[in-house]
């Protein structure tokens, strides 16, 4: 082996290990990766770098902002607002007709951001329809993800699978080239989900019914002030649990450590209160002017002017391994953060120090008239009832025919992904559907970092032949399977990569090799990459798929539920693949 193709070999293995593993951001990694690949000798700094302005990337980038100007639109809104109204109508068919709209939104827009415009539209109306969120929630996001398989601009996986075939010389995907094979798998798991998502998924106990999702049980920190009159009462005889339905539970030290409240326990001026209630508790007694409710280093906002809120944070945030301190978040967004609510736990360390994480539950108070598009913006979704589009229905009618004719040109084959792409986003931004600092604000650029990087990995493997060494490795170990046993295995490779890292890491990683094989086996390419990008959106296993974050803290649901409704999904997905694949792509290259 020469060095370069060691080099290359050993950073696949790390870069996959980290990407894995989560311990360094993925962006970080593919910085790593590019490092690596220039500084070794394996790529020139021009080759490395090329992934940057590829198509794959460049259409990726412009398909978050004409996403963006549909959701500042309010053209999603409208239609949640619609579903709604039908909903009262025939509440038994609510849940299906949701589904069914999800699913088909998500051909055309990105699922994560599918599954995060209509969480607030679920959870509306499970409380109408007096269905617990938990049985809504987690569907939502399976049907947004069996949508964006369908079209190649419905997730980002399918762009990139277009991009690499391009590369290559070959044809890139059509519109609706995945479409023989991912229609019946949405209509399939569509129809499974409907029959079988309420007995698979947690139903809350009886108590929780009336509840329903706003009225969760969190743990705060509460500063007595120095006009406070609890000042010198015991904790018993202060009456908090009597009054205002909350308890004590303990008090934090200098160091941030908390102990056991004693009954007989003094408080006095400047004490930092370990306290537990439900929000709406909360929320009263911070209008009371008895104890500031929040951290000590997240000074409280005055209550009065404030409302509740619940936001979850999504992964375009730029909170996401931050702590709420290093954030500077009450000055920057005039909101206090109360608690933080994350998978069904409330977390016992000071808030303002800890680390968030995609899927986190933030219960804040502020003004939400006029933050709520702030929060937004910056990777907040706020989860209530939906409001009308900020821009008017004129901009909920324009934006969406904005997008459509973006589209038209690449279903027709007159323009490519990219060019078709940029010249929406230009009609997007001269109209007013989206203004510079939004569409800025709408990429996620820690996704395309990522892609760049793992391209230039790619290139790194066919260049110095460790994607033909991979290649002629794993003919040796599955070639007495046959053609289709191949393609099976790699759907299943990619399918147990896409659970612990991203889907696009997985697409690139797996994809090369699998390309290289089919070229050695006689396999036909395409059959070979259309099989490894549906594989890599089969993400049902576990709640690390960004769509299922969203719902993993506001639907109250255990790691095991994922799986529990998310099995038999898969082996519809991965049966319908393997049956259907071979009948539109042929088998032999």
């Amino acid at each position: 082996m020469s060095i370069p193709l060691i080099t290359t070999l050993v950073t696949l293995a790390v870069a996959s290990i980290l990407l894995c593993s989560e311990r360094v951001p993925v962006d970080v990694t593919a910085l790593g990766v590019l490092v690596v690949l220039m500084v070794g000798g394996v790529l020139t700094p021009a080759d490395a770098l090329r992934g940057f302005s590829s198509d794959a990337v460049v259409a990726i980038g412009g398909i978050f902002v004409l996403t963006a100007g549909l959701r500042s639109s309010g053209a999603l809104e409208l239609l949640g607002r619609r579903l709604q109204r039908a909903a009262e109508q025939r509440p038994e068919r609510a849940v299906s007709k949701l589904l069914a709209l999800v699913a088909a939104v998500s051909v055309f827009i990105n699922n994560t951001t599918c599954t995060a415009a209509f969480l607030p539209v679920a959870v509306t109306l499970s409380k109408r329809i007096a269905m617990p969120s938990s049985r809504v929630l987690m569907p939502l996001a399976f049907a947004s993800i069996l949508g964006g398989s369908i079209s190649v601009v419905g997730t980002s996986t399918n762009v990139l699978t277009s991009g690499l075939l391009s590369e290559r010389g070959a044809a890139p995907l059509a519109m609706f080239e995945l479409a023989p094979v991912a229609l019946p798998i949405a209509l399939i798991g569509l129809v499974y989900l409907i029959a079988l998502g309420p007995r698979l998924l947690p139903t809350p106990d009886e108590e929780d019914l009336d509840e329903a999702y706003e009225l969760v049980e969190y743990l705060s920190e509460a500063r007595v002030t120095a006009s406070s009159p609890l000042i010198g009462r015991t904790v018993a005889g202060a009456g908090l649990g009597e009054r205002w339905g909350v308890n004590v539970v303990g008090v934090l030290g200098g160091s941030g450590e908390a102990k056991l409240a004693a009954p007989d326990d003094r408080i006095q001026a400047g004490d930092r209160l370990l306290i537990q209630g439900h929000a709406d508790r909360l929320l009263e007694l911070a209008r009371s002017s008895e104890l500031e409710i929040g951290s000590e280093d997240e000074t409280a906002i005055s209550a009065r002017r404030l409302q509740l809120g619940e936001a979850v944070v999504l992964p375009r945030s730029d909170l996401v391994g931050r702590s709420l301190v290093e954030t500077r978040f009450r000055q920057r967004y005039a909101a206090n953060v109360l608690a933080i609510h994350r998978h069904g736990e409330s977390l016992r360390d000071r808030i303002g120090s800890i680390p968030i994480h995609v899927g986190d539950v933030l219960l804040v108070q502020l003004d939400r008239a006029a933050n709520r598009r702030l929060l937004a913006q910056r990777g907040l979704l706020l989860v209530e009832e939906v409001v009308g589009g900020a821009r008017g229905r004129g901009a909920a009618v324009l934006a969406p025919t904005l997008f459509a004719l973006a589209l038209l040109p690449v279903v027709f084959g007159w323009l490519p992904l990219a060019a078709s792409v940029l010249l929406g986003c230009l009609g997007m931004v001269l109209t007013r559907c989206v203004t510079p600092q939004e569409a800025y604000a709408a990429i996620e650029w820690r996704l395309l970092v990522l892609i760049a990087g793992m391209i230039a990995l790619g290139r790194g493997l066919e260049t110095t032949g460790g994607a033909q060494w991979l290649a002629d490795a794993t003919l040796a170990a599955a070639g007495g399977l046959g053609p289709l046993g191949v393609l099976a295995a790699f759907f299943l490779l990619t399918v147990a990569l896409t659970q612990p890292m991203s889907n696009q890491a997985a697409a690139l990683v797996v994809l090369p090799v699998a390309l290289e094989v089919a070229g050695a086996a006689g396999i036909g390419e395409r059959a070979m990459a259309v099989t490894v990008a549906i594989a890599a959106s089969t993400s049902f296993l576990t709640p690390l798929e960004p769509s299922c974050l969203l719902v993993y803290g506001p639907g109250r649901y255990r790691f095991l539920d994922f799986p529990r409704l998310g099995t038999g999904l898969t082996v519809i997905a991965f049966v319908a693949t393997v049956a259907l694949v071979p009948r539109f792509w042929p088998l032999a290259g």
